[in-house]
């Protein structure tokens, strides 16, 4: 597991297999880069494996950044196993595509249509 956040810019890379362990340095990370920048972006492309638990406090974060008027966004292009994790439990389609316009935050904004592998 690797997490690190960027010195110069709002951004949250988040890296390889990511459980219920991890979620207090998870949420910390979050709430620290939502606490120093009005927009913060983050990265899941290398994201091996991802326990509902992170996705839950990601969702969490997202609200907690627009309440404090700031934006919370994932970076384009999510990896494969997080778009995978976000299907199975509801969070996307069963082939990892939106099914409505909330859901465009789990793929990097944008309404798309292509399936998990996209």
């Amino acid at each position: 597991m690797s997490i690190s956040a960027g010195e110069s810019e709002g951004r949250v890379r988040l890296q390889g297999c990511l459980t219920l362990r991890d979620a207090k340095q998870v949420q910390g990370l979050l709430l620290d880069a939502i606490s120093a920048y009005r927009e913060v972006e983050i990265d899941v492309s290398d994201v091996s494996s991802i326990d509902v638990s992170i996705i839950q406090l990601i969702a969490s974060a997202r609200k907690s950044a627009e309440q404090r008027g700031r934006k919370l966004s994932l970076a384009t292009g999510s990896g494969g196993a997080f778009r995978a994790t976000l299907a199975k439990v509801g969070f996307l389609g069963d082939d990892g595509a939106c099914r409505h316009a909330d859901e465009e935050f789990w793929t990097g904004g944008g309404l798309q249509k292509a399936g998990i592998g996209a």
